[in-house]
C-alpha cells in the first residue's frame, strides 16, 4: 500500500468541514504513506475526530483524479470490465493483506472487497472508505446515476443503512458474509466515453506499465521519470519538480547527478519513448506528435527523433510493428 498525497488532501478537507484544524493532526499532504503509517494515521484520526461517518465522507470525495496513475488508467478504459480489472489489481486501499475481486454470476457483475486491516475504534473504516471511493468514481466514469446497483456489507455497522445510502447513493444492506458491490452484468462491456478517444488504449498501457513499475523502481530519477511519463505532454519543469519535493533546483540537480542522470536526460528519454509509441500505435501526424511532446518546431522534433533512433519519424512508422 502506497497512499498518495491526493488522498491526504481530501482527509484535510473533510477535517476542516467537521470543524477540525488538519495541522493539529500532523498531516503532511505532500508525503506518501506506507501501510503501517496509514494505519497509524487512521487510528489517530478516528480517536480524535470522533465522527462515525468520517470514512464515508473521505471516500465520497475521492474523484478519479485523486487516484493518480490509477485514475488516468481507469479514465482511459474501454469499458467497465477493463476499469474494474484495473481497480482490482492496483487499488492501494486493498493493501498487502486485503483483496478486491471481480466476478460474474446470475446476470450480475460483483466486486468483492476484503479490507487489509481493521482500524481500532472503527472496524468498518476501510470498507466505508472503499465503497465511498468506488461509488463516486463509478459515477464519474459512467457520467450519471448508478442504476440497478446495490451494496452488501458483512456484519452490522453501528450506523443505520439509511446513512450509508445517503452517502453512497445506492441501496445498502447489512448482515452478509462478504462486502460486495453488485451491478448489472449487461453494463460491463458497454463502451465508456474514453472508448472513442484515439489515444485511450495507449494511455491505458502507459499507466499500467507505470503502475507495475512503481513497485520495483526506486530513487529520485525513477520517481521523476514516472511523473514525466504520466504528464501526457505538459511536462513539469525543474522549478515545479523541485517545489513539489520541497527542495531547491540546485539540490534537485545535485541529487539527480548522484544517480548519474539529469532532468534533461530524463525528459529526453521520456520524449523518445512516447514519440515511438505515438508513431507506432496512433494515426497522429508528425506535427501533432511534435506538439504533444512540447516541441515548438516540428523540425526540432525530427532532428531529436533521428538522434534517438537513427531514423526519420515517418520511416520509423513504416518499419515499426504495432504493439500487441
Amino acid at each position: 500500500m502506497r497512499i498518495e498525497p491526493g488522498y491526504l488532501e481530501i482527509v484535510s478537507e473533510v477535517l476542516r468541514e467537521l470543524g477540525h484544524d488538519p495541522d493539529a493532526f500532523g498531516l503532511e499532504t505532500r508525503q506518501r504513506l506506507s501501510e503501517p503509517e496509514f494505519l497509524s494515521m487512521t487510528e489517530f484520526l478516528v480517536a480524535e475526530a470522533q465522527e462515525p461517518t468520517l470514512a464515508l465522507r473521505i471516500g465520497t470525495k475521492m474523484h478519479i483524479g485523486t487516484h493518480g496513475l490509477l485514475g488516468h488508467a481507469i479514465l482511459s478504459s474501454r469499458n467497465l470490465r477493463q476499469a474494474a480489472e484495473l481497480l482490482a489489481q492496483y487499488n492501494p486501499i486493498a493493501g498487502a493483506r486485503g483483496n478486491i475481486r471481480l466476478s460474474f454470476g446470475g446476470g450480475k457483475a460483483i466486486l468483492t472487497f476484503v479490507p487489509p486491516f481493521e482500524v481500532k475504534g472503527a472496524p468498518y473504516f476501510m470498507t466505508d472508505l472503499f465503497f465511498g471511493g468506488l461509488t463516486t468514481g463509478l459515477r464519474q466514469v459512467v457520467g450519471g446515476t448508478l442504476f440497478e446497483c446495490s451494496i452488501e456489507i458483512a456484519g452490522r455497522p453501528p450506523m443505520p443503512e439509511m446513512t450509508y445510502e445517503t452517502y453512497l447513493g445506492v441501496p445498502v444492506s447489512f448482515g452478509h458474509d462478504t462486502n460486495r458491490f453488485i451491478g448489472p452484468l449487461r453494463e460491463v462491456d458497454e463502451p465508456l466515453p474514453a472508448a472513442s478517444i484515439p489515444l485511450s488504449n495507449l494511455y491505458r498501457r502507459q499507466c499500467e506499465a507505470l503502475l507495475r513499475d512503481m513497485a520495483h523502481a526506486e530513487g529520485l530519477a525513477a520517481e521523476i521519470r514516472r511523473e514525466l511519463l504520466s504528464a501526457r505532454g505538459r511536462f513539469p519543469d525543474m522549478e515545479e519538480l523541485a517545489e513539489t519535493r520541497h527542495m531547491s533546483e540546485r539540490t534537485l540537480r545535485r541529487r539527480l547527478a548522484e544517480e548519474k542522470t539529469s532532468y534533461r536526460d530524463l525528459l529526453d528519454e521520456v520524449r523518445s519513448h512516447l514519440a515511438r509509441e505515438y508513431l507506432r500505435d496512433t494515426p497522429l501526424t508528425v506535427v501533432d506528435i511534435a506538439s504533444l511532446l512540447g516541441f515548438e518546431d516540428v523540425a526540432n522534433f525530427r532532428r531529436a527523433f533521428r538522434r534517438w533512433t537513427g531514423l526519420a519519424p515517418q520511416k520509423y512508422r513504416e518499419m515499426a510493428p504495432p504493439a500487441v
